[in-house]
């Protein structure tokens, strides 16, 4: 089971070309730049006239293919989004109230001021990064909102009992503790005694055998403890404890519980300005989380007294009555509007990701490649044994895997498979004989997961007189507990400032090599120098170094092997898909974006660099 245990603490998930194709990777996004030539000039008239939507490699994209698509993976999400807003637009009539453009306008003005911002900027901040249209922003999300809020505020109420709880829950004293956490209360009391008679064996314990994986490789330690957190149980012990002393054992939920106070947080200096302040920051806060609340609840009351005819998912009325999606309350919603609706919010989404199939596609063939049927389900059997999705007796559970990935709706399968399996077996077929597995990839493989791993608390500041300054202070004292002081006043990190400069264990090959040299190169308690990581500075305090995990290399080596060719695979993928993409001459008419491909703009380079080389008198 041990090794069991370790072999799977490596197992990575994939799929990562998936998330090239899911997330839509643009050509802007891929060369950086823009090119609007004809197509910015076509994007400029009516969409709706726009029946070839982009064109890659000379292999046309049609609305109706792009309008099916968005139908088959949005066009439920849009139908509801619709049924909503019509029944919203009911209630509102029913109880007089109004939302104008006006109104709309003024609370995106609200929201903008938060940021520091105009409002026309905070629109385009926000159309941007969700990728929605300025008219989504306004007339449907931004207008629900407001609609909603006016509709549920009169049932909103904020006691003073709950301000003064939000008030000490942020302000009020705060208690660490370390924690080891079992699932056999026999194993708990077993733990327990030991610690009775060795309490400053819990870090100890904690790392062998707290099941809780955030805090057991730093000894349990946890960030500090708030009042009315959600925990009343686990609350109150951790208050009750002195510093040093050993808690009894707690049961939550499946689990048992031992817990050692570190230290006391005293409860926030306020002055009566800035208590009154905060005070009406929360009451706000509040209400607001109240009135999310009451609109859920008034809407699913609407929702269950409306007449709400689903047509689209019946088959029988379906055929009855073909262009209908849906009757609210006897409003017919029309398909054509629903599809139109799926391409303004998912058009441009979903043009990218029939781009980059179409490219995919294109460079098979070029290949004399096919994606058969095998290949997808070696794919997903893979996918789920990585993830640990097991039957008992050790064989895969694609089942589970499946119902996980399509959230329990088994009838989007087939989308699963073309949206994220298809296109990384597609890429995997196209690099898979560029890829192999040297032995020093084994061996800093081997290293990197079940080698020891270096204890340190840290310190991080933003710059280098800051750091040198810390240095400076830990220097006149390196014990591990001034250490700790001076992580929790001076560094700029939230966990290891929270956590008196306490941090996972560093290993190899983890991606950081200054910092792994000078940590690895540390003899317990000594102090390191100060170490540059990007815009950061680390000072460390050295603590030891941790049992290696495995020490049979055989014993892991085969999982280790397709543990590696899996991440190198899934390097040399992307790094593929993108020089596909930057290849490929793509014009988007729906964006109004124009690529030449690379192939093109070199053999244009190439041209103009031979008719700059012709003597002048040829010219």
């Amino acid at each position: 089971m041990a090794k069991k245990a370790s072999i799977s603490c490596i197992k990575a998930c994939t799929l990562v070309v998936s998330l090239i194709i899911l997330l839509g990777l643009s050509s802007d996004e891929v060369l950086g730049q823009t090119n609007a030539n004809t197509p910015a000039q076509i994007a400029a008239s009516k969409q709706k006239h726009i029946e070839t939507l982009a064109v890659v490699n000379g292999h046309p994209i049609t609305r109706h293919q792009i309008s099916q698509e968005c139908m088959r993976r949005f066009g439920e999400e849009v139908l509801e989004s619709r049924i909503k807003k019509l029944l919203v637009l009911d209630m509102c009539k029913k109880n007089g109230v109004m939302i104008t453009e006006g109104d709309v306008n003024n609370e995106l003005i609200e929201k903008a001021k938060k940021f520091g911002m105009s409002g026309d900027k905070y629109v385009q901040m926000i159309c941007s990064r969700r990728n929605i249209t300025v008219d989504r922003l306004k007339n449907d999300i931004t207008w629900h909102e407001l609609a909603i809020r006016k509709l549920a505020e009169k049932n909103v109420k904020v006691t003073n009992q709950e301000i003064n709880e939000r008030m000490e829950f942020e302000f009020g004293p705060k208690v660490q503790v370390r924690q080891i956490v079992v699932d056999s209360l026999q194993q708990a009391n077993q733990i327990h005694s030991q610690l009775q008679t060795a309490p400053e064996n819990f870090e100890r314990l904690a790392k062998q055998f707290s099941l809780d994986s955030n805090s057991k490789s730093m000894g349990g330690l946890l960030q500090p403890i708030r009042r009315n957190s959600g925990l009343p149980e686990f609350e109150e012990l951790a208050f009750s404890l002195s510093p040093n002393e050993i808690s009894r054992v707690l049961a939550i939920a499946n689990n048992f519980v031992i817990l050692r106070c570190e230290r006391f947080f005293p409860e926030a200096d306020l002055s009566p300005t800035e208590s009154a302040f905060q005070h009406e920051r929360i009451e706000k806060q509040i209400a607001s989380d109240k009135l999310i609340e009451s609109a859920r609840v008034l809407f699913t009351t609407e929702q269950k007294n409306a007449k709400i005819v689903n047509v689209m998912n019946d088959e029988v009325l379906s055929k009855e009555m073909p262009g209908v999606a849906a009757i609210v309350n006897g409003i017919q919603i029309f398909k054509r509007d629903v599809a139109e609706d799926c391409i303004t919010r998912y058009g441009s989404q979903m043009l990218d990701t029939e781009i980059n199939r179409m490219i995919l596609i294109q460079q098979l063939k070029s290949a004399s490649l096919r994606v058969e049927k095998a290949d997808i389900t070696e794919e997903i059997t893979r996918a789920a044994e990585s993830l640990g999705h097991l039957n008992p007796d050790g064989s895969v559970n694609v089942d589970d895997w499946l119902q996980l990935m399509t959230n329990d709706d088994l009838s989007k399968v087939d989308l699963y498979i073309e949206d994220q399996v298809w296109p990384t077996v597609a890429l995997k077929k196209l690099v898979q004989d560029k890829v192999t597995v040297t032995q020093e990839d084994m061996d800093k493989g081997f290293e990197a997961n079940f080698g020891p791993r270096v204890e340190v608390l840290v310190i991080v500041s933003n710059d280098h007189r800051s750091a040198l300054k810390v240095w400076n202070l830990a220097s006149a004292n390196p014990t591990p507990e001034y250490f700790g002081k001076l992580a929790n006043q001076y560094s700029i990190e939230p966990a290891s400032k929270n956590n008196f400069g306490a941090v996972p264990p560093i290993q190899k090959h983890g991606g950081q090599p200054d910092l792994e040299k000078e940590a690895f190169g540390l003899q317990p308690n000594e102090l390191s120098k100060v170490v540059q990581m990007g815009e950061y500075w680390v000072t460390m305090l050295c603590l030891g170094r941790t049992e290696p995990v495995v020490s049979d290399f055989d014993a892991v080596k085969e999982e280790l092997q397709k543990n590696i060719l899996e991440k190198k695979l899934n390097i040399e993928m992307a790094q593929a898909f993108q020089t596909l993409r930057q290849d490929s001459q793509i014009d988007n008419f729906l964006k109004g974006t124009s690529q030449p491909g690379a192939s093109a703009m070199r053999s244009a380079r190439q041209q103009n660099t031979n008719h700059s080389s012709t003597p002048s008198n040829f010219r």
